[in-house]
């Protein structure tokens, strides 16, 4: 189902991609003068959302001629659209829902995480999304490049939640774990829906766990908490890199 982007301010609302070259897009650029507005603010789903470029940096809206604009793709990988720009064309394609292109999987074959596959679920009071953020997601000389996240990690326990598709059998599960106390651990715990626990485990700080799940039939919902330090601020990932759906 496409999600809804409400924003907090009555303005028009267009979107437009990062950046393109100079060199591709001169035979069409035109000079305007346009001003970034630092007082607008975003709701997604009803939760504050702010709009990142690629590097995970906070992109400023821009408001020209009572309409606003924000990076596209920070707003396609928020509501589950698929964006892919063609430079030689200079053509953006945009893909929604079902429109998705996504290969068939035959029995038993594993299929890594995408939008096409897995989403994230709201769960309770958790602070928890998903995140492109270089800099999250670099363990040790390995670069990751997208993850289901949750902060604040202490001793009180924090958990992020997230669905896979229909008829998913097995799970591979990549968890991740980042403390600012350079000793710090944390344990976690896979459930479903009803509180049954697939997995559990102990993992260090800056380290990445793998799990292999059996799903009970008819599970969609996964739920992972994780328990850190007392009195830190943690991290918790599940790594969409090396994890996978099994039909």
């Amino acid at each position: 189902m496409r999600k809804k982007l409400m924003l907090t301010a009555s303005l028009g609302l267009a979107f437009v991609m990062g950046t393109v070259t100079a060199s591709q897009a001169a035979p069409v650029l035109e000079k305007i003068q346009a001003n970034l507005n630092h007082g607008l603010t975003f709701l997604l789903n009803g939760e504050s959302w702010t709009p990142k470029d690629a590097n995970g940096a906070k992109a400023t809206p821009i408001s020209y001629k009572g309409t606003t604009y924000v990076p596209l793709r920070a707003v396609a990988e928020a509501t589950g659209a698929e964006v892919k720009y063609d430079g030689a064309k200079q053509q953006i394609t945009i893909s929604t829902g079902s429109n998705q292109a996504e290969t068939p999987s035959k029995q038993g074959e594993r299929t890594p995480f995408s939008v096409n596959n897995v989403s994230h679920l709201k769960w309770s009071y958790y602070a928890s999304g998903i995140t492109r953020n270089k800099e999250d997601l670099l363990f040790g000389e390995t670069q990751y490049e997208t993850a289901f996240i949750v902060n604040e990690v202490n001793s009180a326990s924090q958990g992020v939640a997230f669905k896979v598709k229909e008829g998913t059998k097995r799970v591979g599960v990549l968890v991740g774990f980042k403390s600012p106390k350079s000793d710090g651990t944390a344990t976690y715990k896979i459930s479903d829906k009803d509180g049954q626990a697939l997995a559990a485990g102990q993992i260090g700080n800056g380290k990445v766990v793998n799990n292999e799940l059996a799903l009970p039939a008819g599970t969609t919902e996964l739920y992972v908490m994780f328990k850190g330090p007392a009195g830190e601020k943690s991290t918790g990932y599940i790594l969409w890199d090396e994890s996978w759906l099994e039909n």
